[in-house]
């Protein structure tokens, strides 16, 4: 048979089978059509099909490791990727990644990107596109995930890869000098044909011949800011090339920062959308076959897109993830916002001692109004000290050839960064000048205060740094030790820069070009006041997350009041977003079928700017499987918690007919009828209140026929419960006289409270079971089948700290200076209540499921100012 012929059978096969027939209804169809044309039809048909069945298998078995990916599963997709090939790329890549500090990793990111590979439109395949989203964390290695899905890419004959890397120069320049060593284009290897180089951004050089450039090469590269100007040249070179050469060109399109100035943040109509998303859409519009993939560690933006876009004839098709969504995995020498934070359910986990607090009082030196100059306050003398005690411990482990960074982050405008340095390099210049007189003293105290606080988190085999070996290193530390500045209006030496044959030991001052993307190397001390009303701009902020492998016992971030408890939460919603992913994996489910909901904050915070979730309306709220429980109290009212205790005892009266036995607390199967007074007559915090009442609501509504379990201590003596222990947090004098915070109400296994009490017996997910592994068994037929469980807790008024407890103090204390009225019923409890809504075990759940998430937010503030960064880079002439 004849190529072509061959050629023909594979065409009409494949389209019978895209069109949902069996492999025997689809090979008879086949047959039928071209017996008379092809005499070997049948042999033909016959190895297509036993090709087709093992490539199917292969990409199964891919998939089967693979539970981060939601994408469909149709016979095409899992047919055209089979994995790596041999003495490709992504071979020789993998090779430098084993030579390098990515060795440990370098199973993971061929599993992760194995997945990603196999999401993305078959090359050479006309009008084969398919959009998606991989979500990684804050510094977590995300440029080696794509440097290795375009690898791949290219071994599978994608043809031109196009890299858009934020909107500042020196990201896009460090991208570029990335991927030319991970590609191997270093060397003038692997037969790439650039389009941008470090020092170049993409010009229109290439414009004029751009067809013969795209028709005469295989692989061709550009890394480019999303600058109006960069974007426009790109996109006249798509429309410089012909038409049937755009159908034979594959073309991956790699989004890093996706959530940055991609996404539509004009307020105006749909018709006039902000300079960056348009451009970005009509070069999309110019692809005939390709992949475009964002990657953030903040997909909030994406996935409020509108998924609904190119409806219309002409309109312009957003970039929104429909095809896929994929979860890179977080490596367990990863320190992000859980690691270093904790997650609200989660209060008693150890975490590690590396956050250290900013007072109120010193934010007006820090970052004065306009005009003022900042000034060093006491606890950034500390975090300076602790910088060169720390680079100085590095030494002493033979790490002196490795990047020392510290970063303050005070304020976005630029002025300040300028007075800011003026300010340190004045602190130092006395420490310096002892130092060269070997006097270092004034830094004992300091190694003494900070060394061991966080030792249980080194990886290393050096011996416990002694006072004497670091007071040796230090004089080094600050004769090396620079000062940098990197803002819009620093110049190329001031700014940051990490030469590979000269390491650095560099405190950075800056403010938006810190905070997107730009890798800071060996950062281990961070001084930060910035705060943001939006989830996003809060955690691409957090430059101090990442990779810290040798020095982990040395970091340390300072921070100011309230944003802990941001990034706690915040850590929270991290997870909680990774969650719906998996279970849209789990399900066979597309973007495109339903969407990724985003737990919203009760208070301040909002997802995003508000233009960005414009598209994010609903009717309904899901709140299935919803948990919330009441960590803040309000002491404003104090008699709202003796009247609380009223309505929890007449609730027990009431429930006395559904008690499981005498000395029981449970109390099973009960309708959600006899709730109705609690959740009106109960008072929680008005954080909670919408949440609460709308929760009941809802359940009532939608799901009736769902009986709850509920659980209300006994009574212990005179008093009329039997009371918990919960203690505040807090600094050594309350600083909000409105409320009391416990951070956490519900301990570790409480989501299955109710299981041993209503089986009599015990479930078999150990004592360490995964909040998403508790939720399943409430779901499971077998186990609580979607019953809803409403917890009282009777908090005392004596709490007191128990062990070493950092930041928790006696209630008695915090109660004495906020509402000493509710000590003299210290025999009564502090009514606490959580609850996790029904459910649906049994698929009778009729209303929407939240494909969008309806929010009403109070934030406007835009954090992209994409007009006010400035393009000073040259343009490649090649």
């Amino acid at each position: 048979m004849k190529e072509h012929e061959f050629g023909i059978v594979r065409q009409l096969l494949d389209g019978f089978l895209a069109g949902g027939q069996t492999f025997g209804e689809a090979s008879k169809e086949v047959v039928r059509s071209l017996e008379q044309l092809i005499p070997d039809v049948r042999s033909a048909v016959s190895v297509l099909v036993d090709e087709r069945r093992a490539e199917i298998a292969r990409r199964e078995k891919l998939r089967e490791a693979d539970g981060n990916t939601s994408t469909s599963r149709d016979v095409l997709e899992l047919g055209w990727y089979t994995g790596p090939k041999e003495n490709g790329v992504w071979s020789q890549l993998g090779e430098r990644m084993q030579q390098s500090g990515l060795a440990d990793a370098i199973g993971e990111i061929d599993k992760s990107t194995d997945a990603i590979v196999s999401s993305l439109a078959e090359p050479r395949v006309y009008d084969a596109k398919r959009l998606g989203l991989v979500v990684g964390n804050v510094q977590s290695g995300k440029t080696a995930n794509f440097s290795a899905v375009i690898a791949k890419a290219i071994d599978e004959k994608y043809r031109f890869v196009l890299v858009l890397s934020g909107i500042h120069n020196n990201l896009r320049k460090q991208t570029q000098e990335r991927l030319e060593r991970d590609l191997g284009m270093e060397d003038g290897g692997q037969g790439w044909y650039r389009l941008t180089d470090p020092d170049g951004d993409f010009g229109r050089a290439h414009i004029r011949n751009a067809g013969v450039v795209v028709s005469t090469h295989e692989k061709i590269i550009a890394v480019v800011k999303k600058n109006g100007s960069r974007l426009q040249n790109v996109l006249d070179f798509l429309r410089s090339v012909d038409e049937q050469t755009r159908k034979n060109t594959p073309v991956l399109i790699v989004d890093d920062e996706s959530d940055q100035a991609t996404p539509d943040s004009s307020t105006k109509p749909e018709n006039d959308p902000t300079k960056i998303n348009k451009l970005m859409r009509e070069i999309w519009a110019e692809v005939r076959n390709g992949t475009y993939i964002g990657y953030t560690a903040t997909p909030f933006a994406n996935i409020l897109m509108d998924p609904n876009s190119g409806a219309n004839d002409g309109e312009l098709v957003q970039l929104y993830p429909k095809d896929f969504i994929h979860v890179m995995t977080t490596p367990k020498a990863y320190f992000g916002a859980e690691r270093i934070f904790g997650l609200e359910s989660s209060p008693d986990a150890k975490l590690p001692d590396v956050v250290r607090a900013i007072s109120k009082e010193e934010l007006e030196h820090l970052a004065p109004a306009k005009g003022g100059c900042p000034t060093i306050t006491e606890s950034l003398e500390d975090a300076i000290r602790w910088f060169v005690v720390s680079a100085a411990i590095r030494r002493t482990r033979e790490q002196a050839k490795k990047h020392s960074t510290m970063l303050i982050h005070t304020t976005h405008r630029v002025d300040p960064h300028f007075a800011m340095r003026d300010e340190v390099e004045a602190f130092l210049a006395p420490l310096q000048r002892a130092a060269r007189e070997e006097d270092v003293e004034s830094f004992l105290d300091t190694f003494h205060d900070e060394r061991d606080r966080a030792a249980e988190l080194y990886t290393g085999d050096s011996d416990a740094p002694s006072w004497q070996s670091v007071k040796a290193e230090i004089p080094n530390v600050l004769r090396s030790l620079r000062i940098s500045v990197d803002n819009g209006s620093a110049s190329e030496t001031e700014r940051l820069s990490y030469p590979d044959d000269n390491p650095q030991t560099v405190i950075v001052i800056g403010g938006g070009t810190l905070s997107r993307g730009l890798t800071l190397e060996g950062l281990f001390v961070s001084y930060f006041t910035r705060t943001s009303s939006a989830y996003d701009t809060l955690l691409q902020m957090g430059r101090w997350f990442g990779y810290r492998i040798g020095y982990e016992d040395l970091q340390r971030v300072w921070l100011s009041p309230g944003l802990e408890g941001d990034y706690r939460f915040l850590a929270t919603v991290e997870e909680d977003v990774r969650q719906e992913i998996r279970r849209m994996a789990g399900s066979n489910q597309t973007p495109e079928q339903i969407g990724v909901r985003v737990l919203l904050h009760p208070g301040r915070l909002q997802v995003t700017s508000a233009a960005k979730m414009k598209h994010a309306t609903v009717a309904e709220v899901d709140f299935e499987g919803t948990r919330l429980q009441t960590t803040l109290f309000d002491v404003t009212n104090p008699s709202v918690h003796n009247e609380n205790v009223e309505v929890a005892l007449q609730l027990r009266s009431q429930l006395a007919k559904y008690r499981k036995a005498e000395d029981s607390s449970l109390y099973a199967d009960v309708p959600i009828h006899e709730l109705g007074d609690f959740f009106s007559n109960f008072a929680v915090h008005s954080r909670f209140e919408e949440n609460f009442t709308s929760a009941y609501r809802w359940a009532a509504e939608n799901m009736p026929q769902k009986t709850w379990n509920v659980v209300i201590p006994d009574s212990n003596g005179d008093e009329p419960f039997e009371l918990i222990q919960r203690t505040p947090i807090g600094a050594d004098h309350a600083t909000d006289l409105t409320h009391i915070n416990i951070r956490s109400l519900m301990a570790g296994g409480d989501i299955l409270r109710d299981f041993e009490a209503y089986f009599d017996r015990k479930h078999d997910l150990g004592a360490n079971a995964k909040h998403n592994q508790q939720l399943e068994l409430r779901r499971d037929r077998d186990g609580l089948d979607g019953r809803g469980l409403l917890i009282l807790y009777p908090i005392s008024r004596n709490s007191k700290v128990q062990g070493e407890r950092k930041h928790r103090r006696d209630m008695t204390e915090v109660l004495h200076e906020v509402a000493p009225t509710l000590l003299e019923d210290s025999n009564l409890p502090i009514m606490g209540v959580a609850y996790i809504a029904p459910l649906d075990s049994r698929n009778e759940l009729e209303v929407p499921r939240g494909t969008r998430i309806r929010v009403v937010p109070e934030f406007g503030e835009s954090h992209d100012e994409i007009d006010d960064i400035q393009d000073n880079e040259g343009s490649y002439t090649g």
